[in-house]
């Protein structure tokens, strides 16, 4: 195939495509990188002034001047190069203007070959006239002139030598058009692929397209596909789902939807050369899922049916619906697949294909229910139709099937059932729903299935109230219904569910078709049955159905409504209206005390008794306390010596304590032990009786009970807990020997948990300190010391710190009496007696030091250091002996001074070092008193007037 112009193409988009790059390919001076800020300051040109004309000839005989005149090798070429561009604008435009199809662009091609040749042989690249530019222009030149293996000569040159040139796409279409043409499509496909591959490439599509016709024009089919694949993803792009195409291609130029349908028929063409839908699967496999791949098996089902090939066609259509199950399109190409069924004549094929297509997108489908029924228009007329043709087909099969084979018949039956019942739940305001619904009972009555047909006959009866069979479908019912509950071959589980389905059925009649005689019995039975069947609500509707019959039931039928209707209420935790109709029945009683089953009136009595409790329980989960409260002391009224009774007063107390009513939660529970001193709930009353007295702020009547609890206890730690609380309680009562001897025992008996015993011990020391008993005082400070130093694991800060405390107040009469103890002559044996006390004094505030409790800590410390100052400060006032001159005196003086001294100075770092815990943030009376001695051991030093800093909180 000749090119007879540069720009034609094989198709009208390439054409296009290449005609908007066109003023960029071909010019020679085209600059890259300008903006808009490059651009001069605009000016409005002088209206005087005309642009002259340009006289292209003149400025061609110029640049021949130039040439001639011309001696650099290099600008020689560049003015050459303008020359021949010349030439080739003039050849075009003779061209344009030629009748003929003569040769017009010899003298471009002979100076473009110049221009080649002088490159070549000088080897030096020239800017503006590089050789690949070269190339290209020549090959337009020669192609222009219908010069085609010429021109294809030139691309190859160009593609050899200069394969990264910016004119290489354009150089490798042109050189596939020619392979294509001449059919080489081996050479075809491998340079339309080079184009391909190359996204930036305006050709890219257009390649893409013609690789996919190389490549099936070399019956290379799959490699085709891949290629208009691709093509049709680039169509398709703005499609992200399968619904999407029809919109996509709508947006899509003429061209490009020629080009899109050429790309579907040669993908159909090649589907058909080889596995047919299959094809399309292997394709997906491949590459993936598209989103138009409806679009593929139709043009492939299409093209089928085009050529009669209705079996291909049909399994086409049936091959996406397998595949695409749950796809918008597949009841669709289900409906199509049927339709090349109806046109290709295959009767056999269609009764089994509808029956797929209700099966697929009926009522029941997956297809149905992801969708909540919406399936189109289309798709639904269409199952509204198949199932009505496909009811009455089976149903006639079977009617003709009753007179010689009962089996058969069954069995045809049941399959014009299942179609009724598909038709009735699809459409279910569809005007023959209730001839439809009637057929369906009467098929499944007479394919055996009773329940099913139960259901059925149902509708018929009491949702449609057909005027025509509602009557005979109401009592087949309770027929069918009976007949399950009696036969033999149910269990005796399903047995009972029919039998509570009976019930209901037969209740229903009665009530559907009051003026039936039966009416009255089945009102009675049906009670009776729904109270065994726990079903209350409805048995108490009856019942009252039955108390208010006009005219009145007889007494029997009454009294059984009334204790039904009790029993019912009860159960269903009407517990008002239990009480009102056990009420009735203990006023029915004597009358009927003879009737079968009838209760005594002790026993109604209970019911009445478990029904007020059973109210007053209902109170409390509305919070109605007080009312409950009341209910719960009225049983006692009704039937004082039940159960019921005595736990309703109890409950009743606890109550009143939750409301802290704690006056009239005493009364209650008092009389609740004197009434009922054995019950077993008499037990737990001491406790509550504690709780009440001690919100009324009486002690002593709470540490009583409190010792009843400890003496009727077996558990250990209630009699422990009791023993304490009880303590606590009479020291609270102002009762100290009861006090005393509980918190003796409690010591004594429970010295473990230590904690607790320490407490009781604390608790001790202090009681005997009240009554100023320090002998038995310091018995249990002692306890207090011995018990913590025995505690073990038990030790905790708290035992620590009674212990410290006891330690503490055990120091205070080893100090006193050091203090106490003068220095008096004969010195040497009053110092004895004082160092003793020395000795005693210390030890006893090291043992409070080493409990480590900061409390007791800073105190013994200080009086650690009192204790040395005033050994300093007896030693230096104690009396001198009087037989000694002055002299001699004064050496005692100094020998005294002496002993005194270091005593002094151990006492100033004693408070010094008390005094120091006052920058850890411990400052206390005893921290405090020792900076007053410092003042006065060390006057220099500590004895300076306090300043104060003045703090600001003020946010600056």
């Amino acid at each position: 195939m000749k090119i007879k112009n540069w720009l034609v193409r094989t198709s009208p988009l390439l054409c296009t495509s290449l005609l908007l790059a066109g003023c960029q390919m071909f010019s020679p001076d085209r600059e890259v990188g300008k903006t808009l800020a490059d651009l001069p300051t605009a000016t409005m040109p002088d209206a005087k002034n005309t642009v002259a004309v340009i006289d292209n000839k003149k400025i061609e005989a110029s640049y021949q001047k130039a040439l001639s005149a011309a001696e650099d090798p290099i600008l020689r070429q560049q003015i050459l190069a303008r020359i021949a561009d010349f030439e080739m604008a003039r050849s075009e435009q003779a061209q344009l203007n030629a009748n003929d199809s003569g040769h017009y662009f010899d003298k471009p091609i002979a100076l473009y070959r110049e221009l080649i040749a002088l490159q070549e042989k000088s080897g030096q690249p020239v800017k503006g006239v590089e050789l690949d530019q070269l190339r290209y222009k020549l090959a337009k030149a020669l192609s222009m002139d219908s010069r085609g293996d010429e021109a294809a000569s030139a691309l190859d040159q160009l593609a050899k030598t200069a394969p990264a040139s910016t004119y290489m796409g354009e150089t490798q279409f042109r050189r596939a058009e020619k392979a294509f043409a001449d059919g080489d499509y081996l050479a075809a496909e491998k340079h339309y692929k080079s184009v391909a591959e190359d996204k930036s490439n305006p050709l890219q599509q257009n390649a893409l397209y013609m690789q996919g016709w190389a490549e099936f024009k070399r019956a290379d089919y799959d490699l085709a596909l891949q290629s208009f694949a691709k093509v049709a993803d680039q169509l398709l792009t703005l499609a992200k789902k399968p619904e999407d195409v029809s919109q996509a291609v709508e947006q899509l130029s003429g061209a490009q939807k020629n080009m899109m349908e050429d790309t579907f028929h040669v993908m159909s063409l090649s589907f058909s050369y080889l596995e047919g839908a299959q094809s399309i699967i292997d394709l997906q496999k491949e590459m993936g899922d598209r989103v138009y791949e409806h679009l593929l098996y139709e043009n492939l089902g299409q093209l089928y049916l085009e050529k009669k090939r209705y079996s291909d066609s049909a399994e086409t259509y049936k091959s996406f619906v397998e595949h695409n199950p749950l796809s918008n399109f597949a009841p669709e190409f289900s409906i199509k697949m049927i339709s090349v069924y109806e046109q290709g004549n295959f009767p056999s094929l269609i009764l089994p294909a509808k029956q797929e297509y209700v099966q697929r997108y009926g009522i029941s489908s997956t297809y149905w229910t992801q969708r909540n029924g919406v399936i189109g228009v289309n798709a639904l007329n269409y199952l509204h139709k198949s199932l009505q043709e496909l009811a009455e087909y089976e149903h006639a099969q079977a009617q003709e099937l009753s007179g010689t084979n009962k089996s058969e018949a069954k069995v045809a039956f049941g399959r014009a059932a299942t179609w009724y019942r598909e038709f009735v739940a699809t459409f279910p305001k569809d005007p023959k729903n209730p001839e439809m619904t009637f057929l369906l009972a009467e098929s499944l009555s007479e394919s055996g299935d009773y329940p099913q047909a139960i259901s059925a006959y149902e509708q018929v009866a009491y949702q449609y109230q057909d005027k025509a069979h509602g009557a005979d479908a109401g009592y087949s019912i309770v027929l069918l219904s009976n007949e399950m509950a009696t036969g033999q071959a149910l269990a005796e589980t399903q047995k009972a569910a029919w039998q509570e389905r009976k019930t209901n059925y037969a209740l229903r009649f009665a009530q559907g078709y009051p003026a039936d005689p039966r009416a009255a019995a089945v009102l009675t039975q049906a009670a009776q049955e729904l109270l065994a069947q726990k079903r209350y609500a409805e048995a108490a509707t009856v019942a009252e159905e039955i108390i208010n019959l006009k005219p009145p039931a007889e007494a029997k039928l009454q009294f059984t409504a009334w204790l039904v209707l009790g029993h019912a209420s009860f159960d269903d935790k009407n517990y008002a209206g239990a009480e009102k109709a056990y009420w009735q029945v203990l006023n029915l009683l004597p009358a009927n005390a003879q009737t079968p089953g009838a209760p005594t009136a002790q026993q109604m009595r209970e019911r009445i008794a478990a029904s007020i409790y059973q109210q007053a329980q209902a109170d409390l989960v509305l919070s109605q306390k007080d009312e409950a409260i009341k209910k719960l002391l009225r049983i006692s009224d009704v039937a004082p010596d039940t159960d019921i009774a005595i736990k309703g007063r109890y409950d009743a107390g606890v109550y009143l304590i939750e409301q802290q009513k704690w006056s009239e939660a005493e009364q209650v529970y008092l009389s609740f032990r004197q009434q009922y001193p054995k019950h077993e709930l008499t037990a737990s009353i001491p406790a509550k009786m504690v709780l009440i007295y001690q919100n009324q702020s009486k002690w002593a009547l709470a540490a009583n009970e409190l010792s009843i609890m400890e003496r009727s206890s077996n558990d250990p730690n209630v009699k422990r807990q009791s023993l304490a609380m009880g303590a606590e309680l009479y020291e609270k009562s102002g009762n100290k020997p009861m006090a005393i001897e509980q918190y003796q025992r409690y010591a004594n008996e429970y010295p473990r948990p230590v904690a607790e015993a320490m407490e009781a011990e604390f608790h001790l020391a202090k009681l005997y300190g009240e009554l100023q008993d320090t002998k038995k005082r310091q018995y249990w400070l002692q306890r207090m010391i011995d018990a913590n130093a025995s505690a073990g694991a038990q030790e905790s800060d708290r035992t620590k710190y009674l212990a410290a405390s006891a330690a503490n107040e055990m120091a205070d009469a080893p100090y006193k009496d050091f203090a106490s103890t003068p220095l008096t002559l004969p010195l040497k044996q009053s110092l004895q007696r004082k160092r003793a006390a020395l000795d005693k004094a210390l030890k006893a505030q090291e043992a409070v030091l080493a409990y480590g409790v900061a409390e007791f800590t800073t105190q013994a410390s200080y009086r650690i250091g009192d204790i040395y100052a005033q050994l300093s400060r007896d030693l230096m006032k104690s009396e001198r002996p009087t037989n000694l001159d002055a002299a001699a005196l004064e050496q005692y003086d100094l020998l005294l001074e002496e002993q005194a001294f270091p005593f002094e100075e151990k006492a100033i770092q004693i408070h010094q070092a008390n005094a120091q815990r006052s920058t850890k943030g411990i400052y206390d009376q005893w921290v405090k008193r020792s900076f007053e001695e410092l003042a006065k051991l060390l006057p220099a030093r500590y004895k300076k007037p306090e300043s104060i800093l003045e703090v600001s909180n003020e946010i600056q």
